[in-house]
């Protein structure tokens, strides 16, 4: 991979060296190539040499920061973010720029369990564009972790509207009724999800959260058969969901979590 990302990055430097484009510009271009290769360290080097020609190109701030979360270097990758939100503001760039930082920013606070930060960045960008169904999810997603279920339940619904077939968007809604303790409302939700796509683990999976919730545990242990049948996607995490506390000694659920961690997953 990274010689391919290497040899791709080359051949763009030919291309670039027949027009006339200034330095930032091509290390900007060989750093996003690197990027796409799954080099992120190559990445970093390209970005900072043009950072050395131009210190305030948001634009590289903003890829500087994407390697850096790559890297899993999540204050600096924090530091750069916030310096491209800066320089892109003090020069007047529009939205897109700003929608960028603000995303960056947002995917760093929550990978550190940030929720108020992200909470606030994903709140930035349903404010650039209100018909962004992935960011009204995302505010959902982290006004849940901080127990805001009427902040949850308004953009979980604003998703909803938005991209009400989408398989992410409904389990989410799903979840965040779950949260609120609207059972029904999550079982209609997590129905129409098992409609829209049909054989998807997500749709057994929360209709297995939404029994043990409301104290079924036969259906939940029938929902989460099925669910491990069809591999979920993060099996280590059935043991300790919240949703199935009343399900955690009971012998079936023990072999459910030991079946769907030990089944090779697609």
């Amino acid at each position: 991979m990274l010689r391919l990302s290497s040899l791709f990055a080359a051949l763009i430097l030919g291309t670039l060296g027949l027009g006339c484009v200034d330095a930032p510009t091509e290390h900007r271009v060989r750093a996003n190539a690197f990027l796409r290769g799954g080099d992120a360290a190559a990445a970093l080097k390209e970005i900072d040499l043009g950072l050395e020609r131009r210190k305030d190109d948001t634009a590289l701030l903003i890829l500087r920061g994407r390697a850096l979360f790559e890297l899993d270097r999540m204050p600096d990758a924090r530091d750069a973010f916030t310096r491209a939100m800066a320089t892109g503001k003090a020069q007047g760039e529009g939205d897109k720029a700003l929608a960028e930082a603000h995303l960056g920013l947002a995917m760093v606070a929550s990978r550190t369990s940030d929720w108020s930060a992200a909470r606030t960045h994903f709140e930035a960008l349903v404010g650039i564009n209100d018909k962004d169904a992935t960011s009204h999810m995302n505010v959902a997603r982290a006004c849940v972790e901080l127990r805001d279920i009427e902040c949850a339940i308004a953009h979980g619904e604003a998703a909803g509207k938005l991209r009400g077939n989408d398989e992410s968007v409904l389990y989410t809604l799903g979840n965040v009724y779950l949260n609120a303790g609207k059972l029904k409302e999550a079982e209609l939700t997590f129905q129409h999800l098992c409609e829209v796509v049909p054989g998807a683990s997500s749709c057994p999976y929360g209709l297995a959260l939404t029994a043990a919730k409301g104290g079924d545990k036969a259906g939940a242990l029938e929902k989460l058969r099925e669910a491990v049948d069809r591999k979920v996607p993060r099996p280590q995490s059935i043991a300790t969901e919240p949703a199935f506390a009343s399900l955690k000694d009971d012998p079936a659920f023990l072999e459910l979590c030991a079946r769907a961690t030990t089944t090779k997953q697609d």
